[in-house]
Parts: structure tokens; sequence; C-alpha cells
């Protein structure tokens, strides 16, 4: 479905969604809250799939740029094609934490409209017994956001590999992934938090930890606690 259609049913759902709330009907608000975060999803399952073919893109482009170094061939097209499509890349992320945002957001008014943790299982297409028993019991009651960015409430991979994988079709827990881990890396409340949380999970290796910076160029630097530059991050982060 065309993208823009997808924005106009955001925006008539949401138009419905105030009717609902002018006139107090709740059942209604979550009716069409429930439609606006499918509707997301279906966004953010089109930005995952945009950046899947942006990065193989931008590792295809890479890889052909190193062997032609390799064996000596200059070619400053190939050099602006990749910034090109590394810009691509930075583009498309940002649609899908865009997307996670407003999922994450909409999620939690979904759940203070009366949607229960077994709507949200039905959501995810999961089965609410095996959820509930792998959910913690203090954190039963958190925020619908927040199980499913510790959760991964619609991530079924029978591989479990041990890592997040776009090829997984779980939009939902990509765009609140992205999301959550680009307010960690860009924003200093994000870091401090998670700072203090890598202080306290592992404080063996908090004194030997690194530091990524991004210089004026838009280089990421990685630093020591010595503050000597050891290497720098290219391709995706």
């Amino acid at each position: 479905m065309d993208n823009t259609l997808l924005e106009c049913k955001v925006y008539e759902f949401l138009g419905r969604l105030s009717i609902a709330l002018k006139k107090g009907d709740v059942g209604a608000e979550r009716k069409y809250l429930r439609q606006i975060i499918v509707v997301e999803r279906l966004q953010a399952r089109h930005a995952v799939q945009d950046l899947v073919a942006a990065i193989q893109g931008l590792n295809q482009a890479e890889r052909s740029m190193r062997k032609a170094k390799e064996a000596g061939i200059l070619f400053p097209l190939g050099e602006r094609q990749v910034e090109s499509l590394k810009e691509q890349v930075s583009e498309v992320r940002k649609s899908l934490v865009a997307y996670g945002k407003n999922l994450c957001a909409f999620l939690d008014i979904w759940q203070q409209r009366g949607a229960t943790l077994q709507d949200l299982c039905n959501l995810c297409n999961r089965d609410y017994s095996q959820v509930v028993e792998g959910i913690s019991p203090d954190r039963i009651d958190e925020a619908f956001s927040g199980l499913l960015f510790v959760y991964n409430l619609d991530y079924k991979d029978p591989r479990n590999r041990g890592w997040i994988d776009f090829e997984v079709d779980a939009p939902l827990t990509h765009a609140a992934k992205e999301y959550w881990l680009d307010i960690m890396l860009h924003t200093p409340e994000g870091q401090k938090a998670s700072n203090e949380a890598f202080e306290k999970c592992f404080p063996e290796v908090w004194d030997k930890r690194l530091h990524i910076y991004t210089d004026p160029d838009g280089i990421q630097r990685v630093i020591d606690k010595d503050g000597v530059e050891i290497g720098t991050i290219g391709g995706v982060g």
C-alpha cells in the first residue's frame, strides 16, 4: 500500500479518535487507537524493508570500493555513491525511529484507555499465557511500550540467533528498538541513563569502556579511556 495512502488513513483515524474523545466514548477511543497502531505498524514494516535494502546496497558499494582500492583504482564516483548511500541509510533509519516514537506513544495511550495485555498479545499475534510466563511479575503492569522494548513481543524467530535480525518480520520490535537506541545514543538523558545502567551491570569493564563521538565531518570516532583514538566507525551504525 502506498505510504501516502497510509498517512491519510492515520489522519482519518486521528479525526475519528478526536470525535470519540469529545463524546467520551472510551470503546471507540480504543478502537481507533488500535487502528492507528495497525497502520503505523504497516508503515514501520515498509521502513524496515527499505532500511534492509539500503544497508545491502551500501554494503555492496563499500565492498566494491575496497576491492577497487586494493587494486590501486581510484573511483571518485564510487566514493560519492557510498556517501549518498550512507545518507540514504541514515534517512530511512530516521523514519523508522519516528514510527517507533509514534508507536510507543500510541501503545501507551491505548493502554491508558483500557487496552489490556491480552489485547497487546493479540495485536502481536502472541499467546497470552506464554507472554505472561516470560515477563517478570514485577513488570507485568508496565507500560506497553516498555514491555514491547524489553520483551520483543512481536519478534518470533525460531532460529533464536541471539540478536535482533531485521530480516525477521517484527515491525513493532524493530521500530521500538531503533527509537530507544536513538534516545540512548543521541540525547544527554539517554546517554546518562545507558551509562549508569552499564556501570551498574558491568562494573568490572566500566573503566575499560570506549567512547564514540561524531566529529564536524560526520565521522564517528572511537576513543579509549585515555582519550586516544583507536579507530572510526564506517558504514552503518
